[in-house]
């Protein structure tokens, strides 16, 4: 009687596995701009503020804070009947690193995120054309670099697979 033995798996085998597995977890997602023009901010300008009343003797306590509240619309309609990971994106602007953090009043994550970055603000199904909501802004900037008024931009990314 002749017994039949399994071929030696091949560690070559496993280690090819393994880095198909890596690749497919580490491939980029596509990123496209979501057209955000129905969005608007319900407050024309932000006034900044020192964060502290008094200033400290060591000139440590140069931040400034302004708040607004934005009204956010945001056209999927490329997306529709499917599932998405919508960031919110900060790009490196002047005067310098800001950082703008966030209250949501709806269906998006509250949040925070540093210029120069994004964060996730929406993951699930996109069941309809806009999605909206209203967030309210605190944005923080180091005061020393102010020297006149300045916008802040910011937009919204879809990650598709």
């Amino acid at each position: 009687m002749i017994a039949h033995r399994r071929p030696a798996l091949r560690p070559a085998f496993f280690l090819a596995q393994a880095f198909c597995i890596i690749w497919a977890s580490t491939a980029q997602a596509k990123t496209t701009t979501i057209d955000d023009s129905g969005t608007q901010a319900l407050e024309p300008s932000v006034s900044m503020r020192w964060k502290t009343a008094a200033p400290s003797r060591s000139g440590a306590d140069t931040l400034m804070v302004g708040t607004t509240t934005i009204r956010v619309r945001i056209n999927v309609t490329p997306w529709l009947r499917r599932s998405g990971r919508i960031y919110l994106d900060l790009p490196a602007q002047q005067p310098g690193p800001i950082t703008a953090s966030w209250i949501s009043q709806g269906r998006f994550l509250s949040g925070q995120v540093h210029s120069g970055n994004r964060t996730l603000v929406y993951a699930g199904p996109i069941a309809s054309p806009f999605m909206e909501d209203i967030l309210k802004f605190q944005f923080s900037v180091d005061g020393t670099l102010i020297r006149r008024a300045f916008p802040v931009t910011f937009h919204f990314e879809m990650d598709e697979s």
